[in-house]
This record gives structure tokens, sequence and C-alpha cells, in this order.
């Protein structure tokens, strides 16, 4: 436990450090397939990691019956996986370009990995 709270501390103070001269903005479908500079495809895929890591601890703490998707056991989903799923999501449904990108990741992952709900 003490571990996990030491290990909360530096990314936190990490986090604190590396947003002096940033500032936290959704990234949209369309930022993301075209990015205004060179410099923002990596940090758009930077959010895209955090975002796939986000959405899979917090679907792993739920109860089974709650889980947004259900990843196959030992399982590593790649930020290059979660890219190609989102995308593929929002080509299908032709997601506007405005949208944020959790919305098509999210659906995607509900699509590639559905929960079998008794």
């Amino acid at each position: 436990m003490a571990m996990q709270r030491r290990l909360v501390g530096v990314i936190a103070a990490c986090l604190m450090l590396a947003s002096g001269a940033a500032s936290a903005q959704t990234v949209r479908l369309e930022q993301y397939r075209h990015p205004s500079e060179p410099k923002f495809e990596l940090y758009n895929k930077l959010y895209l990691a955090g975002l796939k890591d986000g959405l899979i601890v917090y679907t792993v703490r739920q109860d089974a019956k709650d889980r947004l998707f259900c990843l196959p056991p030992d399982w590593m989903l790649t930020t290059e996986q979660a890219e190609e799923i989102m995308l593929r999501f929002a080509d299908k449904r032709q997601v506007p370009g405005n949208v944020p990108i959790g919305l098509p990741l999210l659906a995607g992952l509900r699509e590639a990995y559905p929960c079998d709900k008794q």
C-alpha cells in the first residue's frame, strides 16, 4: 500500500511539473486525425494512451456485472491497437470530427470486447 501511495505521489509530481506550460484540453477526433503541428501527433498519442489506461483501470475496478468492456485475461492492449479500434469505430459509424476521442474509443472497446452479461 505504501508503494502505491509513493507511486501516485511521484506521478502527481511529474504531472504538475509537466503541465506548467501546457493546459489540459480534450482531443477531438478531427484534431487527432489531422494535428495542426507535428508535435501534436505525439501529444495526441500520449493523450490516447492515458485515456486507454484510464478506461481499463476503471472497468477492471468495477464488479464483473458493471464492466464497460471485458478484455481477455492476460491481454495487453497497446496504444496502437486502441487507436485502430477507435478509428475503425469512428469510420464505421461516421462519427463527427468534433466528438472527443474518448467516445469512439469506449464504444469501439465495448464492441470489440463485449462482456457476456448473464
